[in-house]
């Protein structure tokens, strides 16, 4: 047997219960892509990773027909992102149940330049189980968008903090999007947004006044 068939026969028979557990793979993944992704889908369950949100990215990959190899280097590098973050919130939850959302969410605002620190502050403005998946994805979204990363997590944590409706929170970054395209500053819309949506400004916080980038 040559050298990519036994590992091929390797990945497919050491994942057995994991590979069982997802059939979509199975139907839909190569041969020589499963014997790459099986050991870091495995490794991911033992970590309590978010798996769904990795089998997505395999699936992704094959949809657009990315070579094996590159696939699994882009399922690792995201894999240790949500490694990261997982262990970042741990550091400071030891207790919290982590829903897999939350640790992907955090993993993406770290990428998009929200800092661990940031998005572990939120958890001490939610009520007792509320999920952050929608506030931290969101503050990544406005820092994409440009607004200081002070002034997001600011907001945030009001939104959090004074139990803002999730639906209502995650519409934040399109009204943003509508604003900045009128000419408004990336500051300056997100305080139309949270006029538009009928959210309180923080605490001593005029409306329409947004903090300059590094104030």
């Amino acid at each position: 047997m040559n050298p990519r068939a036994a590992l091929v026969a390797l990945a497919l028979l050491a994942p057995a219960g994991l590979v069982a557990q997802s059939p979509e793979l199975v139907s839909r993944v190569d041969s020589e892509t499963l014997a790459v992704v099986a050991p870091l889908l495995e490794a991911a369950v033992r970590d309590s990773l978010p798996l769904r949100a990795l089998e997505s990215k395999v699936l992704e990959g094959v949809v657009k027909n990315v070579p094996a190899e590159r696939i699994g280097a882009v399922v690792s590098g995201l894999a240790d992102e949500f490694r990261a973050a997982r262990s970042a919130l741990r550091d400071h939850l030891p207790d919290a149940p982590l829903r897999d959302g939350e640790v992907v969410a955090v993993a993406t605002a770290a990428r998009q330049g929200v800092g661990f620190e940031v998005s572990r502050s939120l958890w001490a403005s939610r009520a007792d189980g509320v999920s952050l998946e929608v506030p931290v994805t969101v503050l990544g979204e406005l820092v994409r968008r440009g607004v200081p990363v002070a002034q997001a997590a600011e907001v945030m944590t009001h939104v959090v903090g004074t139990s803002v409706p999730l639906p209502v929170a995650a519409q934040i970054p399109g009204k943003i999007d509508g604003a900045v395209g009128a000419g408004a500053s990336p500051g300056s819309a997100l305080a139309s947004a949270l006029r538009a949506l009928n959210i309180p400004n923080p605490p001593n916080r005029p409306r329409g006044k947004g903090r300059r980038p590094g104030g």
